[in-house]
């Protein structure tokens, strides 16, 4: 048996041995073990032990034979899940209507998500001005259902996410919102989200888009080899939701047309949220905001989502709404300076790189990532922090991922940057060495290996730093 190494010898050696069943004389000596399982050797080999025990070669018998039995097609195996089914490209249920409205699209893990909707002649940058300001001035409609939404439940559900988040999650009251962050083991941001309150024993984990399955798969395995003792259960429901953000001054409303809700500040404040029905239609609507701005996320069950979206459009003509992609998503949130998992972190970012000490809790005794906060090199003075970037000349935009250079070398880099339809001028938040103690001075920024942009280090929230816009 040449894969295994397997001689005449170690067969004989078997038999003295006592391993006379061609079962044993197998795992003693790995005959037929390999790859082949047995092809090439296992006849040979029970000739062998026929000589050796002086038996008839059918009284020796065989091993177990596995499949496959005949070599078969590789394509067989995979079976339906070939070319365009290898990793088949996942719509959300406002997919058909996004398409028929000319939306551009964008990648975001295995969806296809809306990246803007250009209206005739318009240039992309237009049509991202239009975009950003509707939501600014007026009210714009997104398509986030393919945010991640993980339902944990059980008794020990807040015990057993108050160990997977940096922050306090158990004394959420139902009915209440908090954003969560959740850390690895090595003290790096791992993911972020909303989580919801929905009763006494469940949570609603909402996660990043592309988060959603490693998301899942984590709290599963912390659940099932860490803390098994605790009784919760834990199901992924992000299809089974579809989520609309409708944001804006003028978003309540859009949405108390439907006579049905009344969302008065007093009735659903912030970090809220309300079960209803907009007409026949049943939805939970968060008072939640990633644009700055007033905002509301109405979730609602999948197969009736596309219905609401049509009835929002509608409903929505008399206060000039419009629709919004990925991109104009991305510009509203860093001028207010919120992260991104994965563009703002690269899995070496800690929550006090971020500026954001706050949501790591001071109070419990354990949760993923705790102990790596004590460690030196995260606590090192030369630590790369979130900042704010104004370039000098207002209209260049940095390049995404251009290094700061200071003395030659390379201190830090542009996460991301925009040019900014409401501050109208560029803006970028980066990573930079002690970046919290520059904020004032000017960084160099090579744009390109022969030119270099000059920039002021900022505050990384641009606009509406009081944060008044969002409540309306």
């Amino acid at each position: 048996d040449f894969q295994n190494d397997v001689k005449v010898s170690d067969l004989q050696l078997a038999v003295q041995e006592g391993f006379e069943n061609v079962e044993h004389a197998k795992r003693y000596t790995t005959l037929g073990m390999a790859t082949d399982q047995g092809k090439t050797s296992n006849i040979n080999g029970i000739h062998i032990l026929s000589q050796s025990l002086g038996k008839p070669v059918d009284k020796i018998g065989h091993t177990t034979f596995r499949p496959p039995y005949k070599p078969i097609p590789l394509g067989l195996i995979a079976g339906q899940y070939a070319k365009k089914l290898f990793k088949p490209v996942r719509k959300t249920p406002i997919d058909k209507w996004n398409l028929l409205n000319n939306a551009i699209w964008e990648p975001v893990a295995d969806w296809r998500r809306a990246y803007a909707y250009p209206k005739g002649n318009e240039g992309l940058e237009e049509t991202l001005s239009r975009e950003v300001l509707s939501v600014r001035k007026n009210v714009g409609l997104l398509d986030s259902s393919t945010l991640g939404k993980i339902l944990v439940k059980g008794p020990d559900a807040g015990r057993f996410l108050d160990l997977i988040y940096t922050n306090m999650i158990s004394t959420l009251k139902a009915g209440k919102c908090r954003y969560g962050l959740m850390c690895n083991e090595a003290g790096f941001v791992f993911d972020d989200g909303v989580v919801a309150r929905l009763n006494d024993q469940s949570f609603l984990c909402h996660t990043t888009s592309g988060g959603a399955d490693r998301v899942y798969a984590w709290l599963e395995e912390w659940l099932q080899t860490e803390w098994h003792h605790l009784k919760v259960f834990i199901v992924n429901l992000t299809e089974q939701y579809s989520q609309i953000a409708v944001a804006g001054p003028k978003s309540r409303e859009l949405l108390q047309t439907f006579k049905s809700i009344d969302l008065s500040a007093e009735k659903l404040p912030f970090m809220n949220f309300i079960e209803t029905n907009i007409d026949d239609i049943w939805v939970r609507i968060y008072r939640i905001s990633f644009s700055g701005e007033l905002s509301y996320e109405l979730a609602v069950n999948s197969n009736q989502a596309e219905e609401l979206w049509n009835k929002l459009v509608k409903a929505g003509k008399k206060y000039k709404v419009q629709p919004y992609g990925t991109e104009a998503l991305h510009i509203l949130r860093a001028e207010k300076g919120f992260i991104v998992v994965g563009d703002e972190t690269d899995g070496t970012v800690t929550p006090h790189d971020l500026g954001m000490e706050w949501i790591v809790s001071k109070k419990k005794n354990d949760f993923i990532g705790k102990k790596a906060f004590s460690l030196p090199h995260l606590n090192s003075t030369v630590r790369k922090q979130l900042v704010g970037i104004l370039t000098l000349d207002k209209d260049k935009v940095l390049p995404d991922g251009c290094h700061a250079v200071e003395d030659g070398k390379a201190i830090g880099h542009v996460t991301s940057t925009y040019f900014s339809p409401t501050l109208k001028r560029s803006i970028a938040l980066g990573l930079i060495e002690n970046g919290r103690s520059r904020k004032g001075s000017t960084l160099e920024f090579e744009t390109s290996s022969k030119e270099s942009t000059f920039a002021k280090i900022v505050d990384p929230n641009f606009y509406d730093p009081e944060g008044a816009k969002q409540d309306g």
